[in-house]
């Protein structure tokens, strides 16, 4: 049987979603798993002007997907902009790797809603089947975005800020984490890449947070 992952139902615009502690959100009714912000091929961008970084990142991000997508059962994936960090970043050994995750998950529908990135870094090898798009898509209940946006009444599902949190504890104590911001009419999701940087957002009385680990959601 699929590994259970972590997670948090949570009800939003009258609908039911599935907050991962592994960076999705899962949207049972239409079987769609929603991820931003992975930036495949940054540690290959790193290593081509001398920073030594190891490549496992980019292996661990393709299994959290693959967990994430056989655990959840979606049959199709949006991801939510910046699929590549960067031009460099198309190695031989970023797109074997990549080639192997999707032959891994050939029955899924794929779209990438673009991001800046992708702007830059072009689009993913054709031979991913990944279909994709300029912002925002637009879905029934909502868009799907890379970037956030702040006009009235518009709901949508956004990545791009890779939002984080901190909790004071006693003294000098603390934790900082990804997390999900809940808006009334918006969901930031955290970066998906385990290399990413994070930003600290400050959410609204009326907004809620979950912190994330990749192994726990809180």
């Amino acid at each position: 049987m699929p590994e259970q992952l972590s997670k948090i139902d949570i009800l939003w615009q009258g609908e039911k979603l599935e907050l991962l502690a592994e960076k999705g959100i899962y949207w049972p009714k239409e079987k769609i798993l929603f991820v931003a912000d992975p930036h495949f091929g940054k540690a290959a961008t790193f290593r081509k002007v001398g920073i030594p970084v190891s490549e496992s990142s980019t292996e661990d991000d393709c299994n959290r997907l693959l967990q994430m997508l056989e655990s959840t059962g979606a049959e199709k994936l949006v991801f939510l902009g910046d699929f590549l960090h960067a031009r460099q970043g198309k190695t031989d050994s970023v797109r074997t790797l990549l080639f192997q995750w999707r032959e891994m998950c050939s029955d899924i529908e794929i779209i990438l809603v673009r991001g800046n990135h992708d702007l830059k870094s072009g689009d993913p090898w054709p031979e991913l089947l990944i279909q994709c798009l300029p912002e925002p898509f637009q879905m029934e209940k909502w868009e799907c975005r890379h970037h956030p946006v702040e006009r009235p009444g518009l709901l949508y599902l956004a990545g791009h800020i890779h939002p984080g949190y901190g909790i004071r504890g006693i003294g000098r104590t603390g934790i900082r984490a990804a997390c999900f911001w809940i808006r009334k009419n918006s969901i930031i999701l955290p970066a998906f890449g385990s290399f990413t940087g994070l930003k600290n957002v400050f959410p609204s009385p009326e907004d809620n947070i979950y912190l994330t680990n990749n192994h726990e959601i809180v």
